[in-house]
């Protein structure tokens, strides 16, 4: 079956539909959104009316129908309306009798309170709907023209900012349209007083809307993104749409993004916008989900599109979909110049390869297989997770790093993943209605870049044993070099500071609840697992030292040269145990002491970029 995600303003401009939607925000202090659905032009006997239960994007059934309530349904017959029965034949569907019947009105509230790029949030300042949450289909009428109308009398927000293309934009109605439910579902919404700006590059217009309750620099948020567009873009040749609109929304707790084919969602902290670090992984945040744009909306495994909303989409190859945007967000992020070599390298060892080697749950599971499950591993992963399977972001990301060098390295430093990228490119606009095949996938990149690599790779991606990531760091003259994690000994003019303790490894990781320390993770065979501390434990004491902060705590374990009595309780029942510490380990990636000739051009072909 055919599907598209590609939809353009002019295609939608002045149309009709037969399914539309009308969004009443009286109730916003009251977190609800009131949705008027109306279809027409019904040749059937009844139709079937369906909430999704999940996103595109992201892997997780969310029984969206939950937060649905007051369905009311009336049918026009005849002369008028009346009230019509309808009938509930599952969690998030119901019949209606349709018989001599021309139009079929329904109305609903959906509650929205949950802050995040996959979920409504409501309230009297803003609304983000998530179309999938909100907006019901019929059954086997999803291929049609959509229209949503954002009722304008019901708030006294002034901005709209989303992919759906405008209907009739000289009137005062805000009407918005989609092609398909496809694109409609893939399609959110940021309404409110938001701050706004527009850029355009290579023909297309890109929107950046911020909703913020604090200051934040619209301007300079918008030179970065325009950087991101045209360096991402340099990579396929172009950009394959007419509009493209980046929400970011900074509140408490922010994080994550999700990507759409003419948009993407962004949320981060306040606190982003104050420090370096902070803003430097918000542009890496924002490089993956527009590298999205390509890979995984329209570069995309065979199984993810058409789309099946009421049940999971298992797919294999979320590798290819995540792993692989993973690696790029940061390498994209130093070919934009938010990065220096030195720093890339760095963010390499730290965030991703030192990451890895921190999840036991890489010898238990492969990443296939992580894919496969990722709607019960990843985005249910309980506190033990990290024991139980590894993440297809970051251990994908690893292993297209490697393939990358791999690559370079077996081409003399001629051909890198670019080239296998811009031939996965070429297949989509060749034949955009059908996913890639996992088969079809790696027989292109090896045709596009002349390496054989298909068992090397399956090998990497199905295996449970440690990757040879020095083997590959070596094709480019570097090596991995691990060391005891030590604070700065210095400050000012290259004073000596006071000695700082090494830090130590215990395998936990710990937070605060009412002022009290406790064990949120615990790693398999760490010196915490082996004294046989549990999750949700409460540290009390290390050598009757009382542990009153997690800074505390480390301060005191750190000072402890050797084994230490751990004091703390499970349900109301105290315990001591023996734990020991080891010097906690730094990874950093380091130039070989002599690198040939040919490695230093690998190198400079990986990383090379143009400022």
């Amino acid at each position: 079956m055919s599907y598209t995600v590609e939809q353009r303003d002019a295609e939608v401009l002045g149309s009709t539909a037969a399914i539309t939607y009308t969004l009443d925000f009286g109730r916003a202090a009251q977190h609800l959104v009131t949705v008027r659905m109306i279809v027409t032009r019904i040749k059937e006997d009844s139709i079937t009316v369906r909430m999704p239960v999940w996103t595109p994007g992201s892997y997780k059934v969310r029984d969206y129908v939950a937060n649905q309530g007051n369905v009311q349904v009336s049918v026009l017959s005849g002369g008028g309306y009346k009230r019509a029965d309808y009938a509930w034949i599952d969690k998030t569907s119901f019949t209606v009798d349709t018989q001599g019947v021309s139009e079929v009105r329904i109305e609903y509230v959906v509650y929205g309170y949950e802050r995040s790029v996959r979920t409504n949030h409501i309230n009297r300042n803003h609304a983000f709907i998530v179309p999938a949450a909100t907006l019901m289909y019929v059954e086997g009428r999803t291929n049609e023209m959509h229209h949503v109308v954002v009722d304008s009398a019901s708030h006294q927000w002034s901005t709209i900012s989303t992919p759906l293309s405008p209907v009739q934009p000289q009137t005062k109605e805000y009407r918005y349209g989609a092609k398909t439910y496809d694109i409609l579902v893939d399609s959110p919404l940021e309404i409110g007083n938001h701050q706004t700006l527009s850029f355009t590059y290579k023909d297309a217009v890109h929107e950046v809307a911020v909703a913020s309750s604090q200051p934040v620099d619209v301007q300079w948020l918008g030179k970065q993104l325009e950087r991101i567009v045209g360096v991402e873009s340099d990579i396929f040749g172009g950009l394959p749409y007419d509009r493209y609109v980046f929400i970011v929304q900074v509140y408490p707790g922010g994080g994550g993004g999700l990507e759409h084919a003419r948009g993407s969602v962004n949320a981060v902290d306040p606190e982003t916008f104050l420090e370096k670090g902070k803003q430097t992984r918000l542009l890496s945040l924002l490089c993956h989900e527009f590298f999205h744009v390509w890979n995984v909306k329209r570069i995309r495994p065979i199984q993810l599109g058409p789309f099946d909303y009421q049940r999971e989409v298992y797919t294999p190859m979320l590798w290819l979909a995540e792993g692989l945007t993973s690696y790029y967000d940061d390498l994209l992020h130093y070919r934009c110049g938010f990065a220096t070599q030195e720093e890339y390298l760095s963010t390499l060892a730290k965030e991703h390869i030192m990451k890895l080697m921190r999840v036991p749950g890489r010898y238990a599971m492969s990443i296939r297989d992580s894919s496969l499950l990722a709607w019960v591993k990843l985005y249910q992963a309980g506190a033990d997770g990290s024991n139980r399977f590894p993440s297809y972001y970051l251990a994908g990301g690893v292993v297209m790093l490697l393939l990358d060098l791999h690559i370079i390295a077996h081409t003399d430093g001629k051909r890198t993943l670019d080239h296998a990228l811009r031939a996965l490119w070429e297949r989509y606009l060749a034949n955009p209605g059908v996913g890639l095949t996992e088969d079809e996938t790696i027989a292109l990149m090896e045709r596009a870049t002349g390496v054989q690599f298909r068992d090397m790779l399956l090998g990497w991606l199905n295996s449970t044993q440690d990757l040879p990531i020095e083997e590959k760091l070596n094709e480019v003259g570097y090596t991995l070099a691990t060391a005891s994690a030590k604070d700065a000994p210095m400050f000012g003019e290259k004073l000596a500071f006071a000695k700082v303790p090494e830090k130590v490894f215990v395998g936990w990781t710990l937070s605060m609840r009412d002022n009290k320390v406790f064990v949120r993770s615990v790693e398999d065979a760490s010196p915490a697992a082996q004294a046989g501390v549990g999750i949700d434990d409460e540290i009390l004491a290390i050598n009757n030292t009382r542990i009153t902060s997690v800074s505390l705590l480390d301060q005191v374990l750190a000072a402890s040269s050797s084994e230490v009595l751990l004091t703390a309780q499970t349900d109301g029942e105290i315990y001591t145990t023996k734990l020991k510490p080891i010097p906690e380990l730094s990874v950093t990636i380091e130039s070989l002491s002599a690198p040939t000739e040919q490695q230093l051009v690998n190198r400079r072909m990986w990383l090379s970029r143009v400022l």
